[in-house]
């Protein structure tokens, strides 16, 4: 069995769907596909949720229009019959969306925000889901909310792999359906709840499908030929990286690396399922494989330096008001209110007498955070940074991305420098 994940990156529009077919002629045994929400459907819908707390629970209809509008277009491109059922099972949503929005969301922001996002997901994978069928593939709908199991951890929530596992297996394999389609990035808890998987969690949706079936193989289809040493949008001068081990593909995850969800190597390496990550427009090309490599191998690592951008960052400066050491109490109480705000630390660093944390700078976490650790500690903070890791380092990489800045922490292992950096204008 293989597991296919597409992003909204590549299902933007009617005519990326139409592509489709030809690209699914070729898998004849059982497969998976997991669906994104289209284009920036997210990004419309964490709007329309910011607006209604901006403006004290009140609905902005015209942004809603909006994006029903987007999806009706995209069933009107689509060369289809029965595009009436099709516009009906898209109004059945949004009426569901509007009930939500009437029965007053809860004034908790995340849990707010895991009743309200995913329905991009649920449109997403209806319009495929139905146009296939059209196209005489026999594909069965999943709703993933009765799979995935998860915590209450609403925007980050933690698998409950058992009750995942029985719930996907006995779902799937036990089916007379060779072909399904689902969604990914969402899941529920043991209530029934709607939550997420973290912000471009559908990549992780695919990994814990091929860990639950065991998997042959998981295909990332992207808008990109594969994994490369540097973000395609931010540099001209980037490569192609054919082959990588799990474990760098792991390091570069966790650094900040935007292919894939840092939650989704993991899973699949424990099972040493194969990963493609290959272009959705380009399918002749083999893109980048992450397989098992020996560490004796040539290949354990890439020959060329990674280059990792985190942007709008904020470095987060502890330190004692009575000039006495910083020592585990005060990291354990450090990390305790970290988690409690679920914000992940990208870079620490101490000294004697302080203690630093960068994360990304989110508002709505850190700002309580920090007026909350003001009770404890005297409090600096920088910033409009950015964080840079080089993974496979040389000097002249390092003048490359840190040349044209002010280094405000820097830290050095054997393969692996990072720079918090002020860049200059």
């Amino acid at each position: 069995m293989d597991i296919l994940k597409f992003g909204g990156g590549v299902l933007k529009s009617a005519k990326e769907i139409m592509m489709l077919p030809n690209l699914l002629e070729k898998y004849r045994q059982k497969y998976v596909i997991i669906i994104s929400a289209i284009g920036k459907t997210t990004n419309a819908f964490e709007k329309l949720l910011d607006n209604y707390f901006i403006n004290k629970h009140i609905l902005d209809i015209n942004i809603l229009d909006n994006i029903k509008k987007n999806h009706y277009k995209i069933i009107s491109d689509l060369d289809v019959d029965n595009k009436d059922e099709l516009y009906l099972k898209i109004d059945e949503v949004f009426n569901l969306i509007l009930n939500v929005f009437n029965e007053k969301l809860s004034d908790n922001y995340s849990k707010a925000y895991d009743r309200i996002i995913p329905f991009g997901e649920i449109l997403a994978s209806t319009i495929v889901h139905k146009y296939l069928q059209s196209k005489g593939f026999n594909l069965e709908f999943l709703d993933v909310r009765d799979l995935i199991k998860t915590d209450s951890c609403y925007r980050d929530a933690r698998i409950d792999w058992n009750k995942t596992q029985s719930n996907i297996t006995s779902e799937i394999l036990t089916s007379k359906s060779k072909t399904f389609v689902t969604q990914g990035f969402i899941a529920s808890d043991s209530y029934g709840n709607t939550t997420t998987l973290g912000r471009e969690g559908s990549d992780f949706s695919a990994s814990i499908f091929a860990y639950c079936l065991n998997a042959k193989k998981v295909i990332f289809w992207k808008e990109v030929d594969g994994i490369y040493n540097a973000d395609p949008t931010k540099t001209n001068e980037f490569e192609l990286l054919p082959r990588l081990s799990y474990r760098e593909a792991v390091e570069q995850a966790y650094y900040g690396a935007k292919i894939l969800h840092p939650k989704t190597i993991k899973p699949l390496q424990n099972k040493n399922i194969d990963v493609e990550v290959r272009s959705f427009y380009k399918t002749e090309l083999e893109g980048t494989s992450i397989i098992d490599i020996s560490e004796f191998s040539n290949d354990f690592f890439p020959n060329t330096p990674i280059y990792i951008v985190k942007e709008n960052q904020i470095l987060i400066s502890f330190l004692t008001s009575d000039f006495s050491f910083i020592v585990e109490d005060n990291l354990a109480n450090i990390f305790s209110k970290l988690s409690n705000y679920g914000i992940k630390v990208n870079l620490m660093q101490n000294s004697a007498l302080s203690f630093s944390v960068c994360v990304d700078n989110i508002p709505e976490k850190v700002l309580p955070f920090i007026e909350e650790m003001k009770k404890h500690f005297d409090i600096k903070y920088n910033d409009n940074l950015h964080l840079i890791t080089i993974r496979h380092y040389t000097s002249q990489s390092i003048e490359r991305m840190t040349g044209n800045s002010k280094i405000i922490l820097r830290q050095k292992s054997r393969h692996t420098a990072r720079y918090v950096i002020k860049p200059l204008l």
